[in-house]
């Protein structure tokens, strides 16, 4: 984190926020508007549910389904290509259940956010300097994600057009294409390169503003964490100066974890559902991009490749950086001078420490979201693409 601290110098990543609740704030606008191209920006006051945006990310994913069973139909025929273009649709899948999750889930995701600008502006009085740090490394990450997705989606549609520029042969982003036009004509080109190109602004949009929200979200659950350590740091110093009057505190801290593990719980439930489609459908998109990176060396296709790992690396990741937090909550319990505490006292923290210790993390549906998880997933495509391969040489 300390090079991240040393980012945060940079003029890009600067602010002039004093307070922590207006820093965070701030924070939210701009993947919000970008979620406001495709009607999912759930945080505006003004917000509504049928909406011109939301229509247009829906005919988009109509067209791209109708599109994409056309082009099935037409090469079915061709191994290859066949894979080239049921790529795309494990991307759609994830997408359609992207927009579900908003719009299902709405109040939780508004909930969610109204709670984390309470905390900050209830405990920016006390512990301002911590909250303004981790906001501070929340931003700088936060941008870095945004900028990863708008070069991902730029070397998507530059590459098949530098590489038609090079060679003369027409190469598109996906594999899906209109009918009834000529794809190997210069027109049938140009209208489906439009097509693409539309659709890869829409579902960038749609991605790149949840997905920023998303890791907002899970920050803010470790920096609840970093509060209560600090709050039990506090308590260990005051008994420590044999001030033993600590209930009030007790209390705080009890109450802003059982805060903690609604906040977690509410995010357990909007995205579970998510998740499970999210690794069903990405992963086995995953296993057929690299088949066609390897079988027909597919350039926008290491785009692909990057951005679905990506996907399966920050929601594995977050998760499990939220429960190595939970390891060290408990171990500044175990650091507590209990045995300098009364007897209710005692009880009080054995009963929080027995709290902390129970099962409360994001799963998908039926199984842990968390890095060994996202190495399971990465050794069983490794196993599938290595059989496809052999049975493909053979």
């Amino acid at each position: 984190m300390e090079f991240v601290k040393k980012l945060s110098k940079k003029k890009i990543f600067q602010h002039t926020n004093m307070e922590p609740s207006e820093f965070y704030t701030s924070m939210l606008v701009i993947p919000n508007k970008i979620a406001a191209i495709v009607g999912l920006d759930v945080f505006s006051k003004d917000y509504k549910t049928v909406s011109a945006n939301l229509m247009g990310l829906i005919s988009i994913y109509v067209l791209f389904a109708y599109v994409s069973v056309c082009t099935v139909v037409e090469v079915r025929h061709d191994v290859n290509d066949l894979i080239y273009c049921l790529v795309t649709v494990g991307i759609g899948l994830q997408g359609v259940m992207k927009i579900f999750t908003f719009l299902r889930y709405r109040k939780d995701l508004v909930w969610i956010q109204d709670y984390s600008k309470a905390l900050y502006k209830e405990e920016g009085e006390t512990h301002r300097a911590v909250l303004m740090d981790d906001i501070t490394i929340m931003n700088v990450l936060t941008k870095i994600i945004l900028g990863f997705y708008g070069f991902t989606s730029v070397f998507m549609l530059l590459a098949p057009m530098i590489k038609t520029y090079l060679t003369g042969h027409k190469y598109l982003t996906f594999g899906f294409w209109l009918p009834y036009i000529d794809r190997f004509s210069w027109l049938g080109y140009f209208c489906n390169f439009v097509m693409q190109f539309i659709m890869s602004v829409v579902i960038t949009s749609e991605n790149m503003g949840p997905d920023t929200i998303y890791f907002m979200t899970m920050m803010n659950s470790v920096t609840q964490i970093d509060l209560l350590m600090i709050k039990l740091r506090d308590v260990c110093n005051k008994i420590e100066n044999h001030d033993f009057n600590i209930k009030e505190d007790l209390k705080d801290i009890f109450k802003r974890h059982q805060e903690h593990l609604l906040y977690v719980r509410n995010v357990e439930k909007i995205y579970r559902s998510y998740f499970f489609v999210l690794f069903s459908s990405l992963g086995a998109t995953l296993v057929l991009v690299l088949y066609a990176i390897v079988t027909r060396a597919w350039i926008a296709g290491y785009t692909s490749c990057i951005f679905i790992i990506y996907e399966f690396f920050i929601f594995c990741y977050l998760p499990t950086l939220l429960e190595m937090k939970k390891e060290k909550l408990q171990q500044e319990i175990y650091n507590l001078p209990w045995y300098k505490m009364t007897t209710s006292d005692q009880k009080s923290v054995r009963l929080f420490l027995e709290a902390t210790q129970q099962p409360n993390c994001l799963t998908m549906i039926f199984y842990p979201m968390n890095m060994p998880s996202f190495m399971e997933v990465m050794k069983i495509i490794y196993s599938i693409l290595t059989l496809l391969l052999t049975i493909r040489n053979e």
